[in-house]
C-alpha cells in the first residue's frame, strides 16, 4: 500500500465505525455505503486491502468492490480531492522514489536504548540532593521508571546532537538541565524524547521534540501489551502510575492512537470540566466510539500524579478509572453531568 493511501485511510478513520488497522496493508471497520448493520454496531465487514499492487475497498455485507480511489470519493469528496492534489506532487519515477528513501534512511538517526544515552546519568544513579532527583521523588514516580527517565544538563545542546540544528545559537544561551523522558520503540529504539523543566513556572514545561516521523508520537510502546486494557493520557508521568498505560504528549489524543484496538483503549483526560477544549475533545472520542474516563464530579484533582500527591494508591486511582469509564450514550451522559460541575 502506497504511504499516500495509508495517509488518506487514516485521515478518513474518525468517520468510519469499528475502525481497526489490523496490518500495514489491512484496514477493517463498518461498511459506510451500507452501514453494515443497524442491529449489531459491532459489525465491521468494510476492508480496505492491498491486492496484485492495487489497493482495493470490498464489503462482505453489500458486495461492493472498489478501488480506493473511488471509495474515498464516494465517502469525502473533499478529501478526495486533496487526495488527486498530493498524488500529483508525488508522481514520482520508481528511480526517483527509490533514491529518496536511501537519503532519508541516510539522514534519519535511528537508535539503540543504550547509544543516545551515553554520559547522561539515570534518575535512579543520582544522588538524593539533586535537584532531577528531587522533581523525580517528590512528583511521586514509581521506582521502576528511575531507571528509565534520565538527567541532561545541557537539554538543548544534547537535543542538537540527536535533531541537528533543531535549537539556535539564541536558545543554546538559555541552555537548562531538564527531566530526559525517552519515547521508545517496542525494540527499545528511541523515536521521540520529552524535557520536562525543573521550574514549575516555565512557560515551556515540557518539550517533546519527533526523532523518528514514521512512529506514532507516543508514550510507552516498549512495555505495552495490546492484548490488555490500554489506558491513553495526555502526558507521560500520568502514565506511569497506571499499569499498560501510553500517553500521546498532550493534544488530541484520539487523533494519535488510530493504529491501536480501539475496544482496547480507554481515553483519559485531565479532569477539567470548565475547560471547553478538553470537553470538546472527550466529545470528539464519545462519537468515535472510544471508551472514556469521565471523572466522579467530586473528584477536586487535576491529573493522576496530583491525586497519587494527595494520598491516593495506585490501585484506587485505577479503580476510579475503570467504575468511571464509559461509552456511547451512557459516556454522553456522564459527560453532560461532568460538565456541569
Amino acid at each position: 500500500m502506497l504511504w499516500l493511501e495509508q495517509k488518506y485511510i487514516g485521515l478518513l478513520s474518525n468517520r468510519l465505525r469499528n475502525f481497526r488497522r489490523k496490518s500495514a496493508s489491512l484496514y477493517n471497520f463498518s461498511c459506510p455505503i451500507c452501514g453494515d448493520s443497524e442491529t449489531d454496531k459491532g459489525k465491521a465487514r468494510g476492508y480496505v486491502y492491498v491486492k496484485q499492487g492495487k489497493t482495493l475497498y470490498h464489503c462482505h455485507n453489500c458486495n461492493v468492490t472498489s478501488g480506493f480511489e473511488k471509495f474515498l470519493k464516494t465517502i469525502d469528496e473533499s478529501l478526495y480531492k486533496e487526495y488527486s492534489i498530493d498524488k500529483l506532487r508525488d508522481s514520482k519515477t520508481p528511480q526517483q522514489v527509490d533514491l529518496e528513501q536511501f537519503v532519508s534512511k541516510m539522514k534519519k538517526p535511528v537508535f539503540m536504548l543504550t547509544e543516545p544515552f551515553k554520559g547522561l546519568k539515570k534518575v535512579s544513579q543520582l544522588d538524593h540532593d539533586d535537584s532531577v532527583k528531587k522533581l523525580v521523588v517528590d512528583r511521586k514516580i514509581p521506582n521502576p521508571y528511575h531507571s528509565k527517565l534520565f538527567k541532561c544538563p545541557k537539554f538543548f545542546t544534547w537535543a542538537n546532537s540527536i535533531v541537528p540544528g533543531k535549537f539556535d545559537d539564541e536558545a543554546l544561551l538559555y541552555d537548562e538541565t531538564r527531566l530526559l523522558i525517552p519515547f521508545l520503540t517496542k525494540d527499545k529504539k528511541m523515536h521521540a524524547f520529552q524535557g520536562r523543566s525543573l521550574d514549575s513556572k516555565s512557560r515551556t514545561k515540557y518539550i517533546t521534540i519527533v526523532v523518528d516521523e514514521e512512529v506514532p508520537k507516543v508514550y510507552g510502546l516498549d512495555q505495552l501489551d495490546e492484548t490488555k486494557k490500554i489506558y491513553v493520557f495526555e502526558g507521560p508521568i500520568d502514565s506511569m502510575f497506571v499499569p499498560n498505560s501510553i500517553a500521546t504528549a498532550g493534544g488530541d489524543l484520539t487523533a494519535t492512537v488510530t493504529s491501536f484496538p480501539r475496544d482496547k483503549l480507554v481515553i483519559v483526560y485531565d479532569n477539567e470540566p470548565r475547560s471547553p477544549d478538553t470537553r470538546k475533545k472527550i466529545d470528539k472520542a464519545i462519537v468515535n466510539g472510544y471508551n472514556v474516563c469521565i471523572w466522579p464530579s467530586n473528584l477536586e484533582h487535576k491529573d493522576v500524579n496530583d491525586m497519587v500527591l494527595a494520598g491516593l494508591s495506585l490501585e484506587f486511582v485505577r479503580y476510579i478509572i475503570d467504575t468511571n469509564t464509559h461509552r456511547d450514550l451512557r459516556a454522553k451522559m456522564a459527560l453532560n453531568s461532568w460538565s456541569r460541575v
